[in-house]
């Protein structure tokens, strides 16, 4: 696939497997608009990128689960560059934590807040940056590609109970647009990538655990960002 020339947004692009992809794409001579709230994050790869002419790379430090400003941007990013051609929707959140938990004859549950914030930013922020994203496409009848990333917990993990079911409902979101979007030749697919050495899974994971993970994976390694 030649990427020359095309505007891709990319949310959470400024860790992990987004820094990995924005590089790649920006080597590959697309123009991209970098989504991230982690306004630390965004510097530092901003800095990391300061060979590249700065009119081929925006950043946006926004959080996707606030509309009005999903909106702001595309909008932002479609008057810069007169299209849209590509969105990978990579932006998530873990918060990791049982539904119930007994400690000292005490219940302990899920925290309301923790629910609210991972359906907020791992499935909400899909919807409006997809949303806006394809009306673009289609206003320019732009050939275009959705990427939503996902997550081998989408089937189901203990102590996910939050992040699994926003990856579940992203897998459904991803078959229901392709067979949608597919009249106006615009492409969705999707991406569920394994254990990956990321800040994600360190910060939410002791060193035994990410051990357990490690182990149970044919290649006996966590995945490199670079590789998805």
């Amino acid at each position: 696939m030649d990427l020359n020339g095309k505007n891709i947004i990319i949310t959470g692009g400024a860790g992990g497997i987004g820094a990995a992809t924005t590089h790649l794409l920006l080597e590959s001579g697309a123009n991209i608009g970098v989504v991230d709230n982690n306004s630390d994050s965004l510097w530092t790869l901003k800095k990391s990128l300061s060979s590249y002419p700065e009119n081929r790379v925006n950043f946006y430090s926004i959080h996707i689960g606030q509309f009005d400003l999903v909106v702001q941007t595309v909008n932002m990013f479609f008057s810069r560059y007169g299209s849209i051609d590509g969105l990978i929707n990579n932006a998530a959140i873990l918060k990791d934590g049982p539904l119930i938990s007994i400690s000292k004859g005490e219940f302990k549950k899920y925290s309301l807040s923790d629910w609210d914030e991972t359906i907020t930013s791992n499935l909400n922020g899909y919807f409006y940056f997809t949303r806006e994203v394809v009306e673009k496409m289609i206003t320019k009848r732009t050939r275009g590609v959705i990427i939503n990333v996902s997550s081998i917990s989408a089937a189901g993990n203990m102590g996910q109970t939050s992040y699994a079911a926003t990856k579940a409902a992203v897998n459904a979101l991803t078959v229901s647009w392709a067979q949608e979007l597919a009249t106006f030749g615009i492409r969705v697919a999707g991406l569920s990538p394994g254990i990956t050495d990321t800040q994600m899974p360190r910060s939410s994971m002791n060193e035994m655990l990410l051990n357990q993970w490690v182990i149970k994976t044919h290649l006996k390694r966590m995945a490199d960002p670079k590789e998805m």
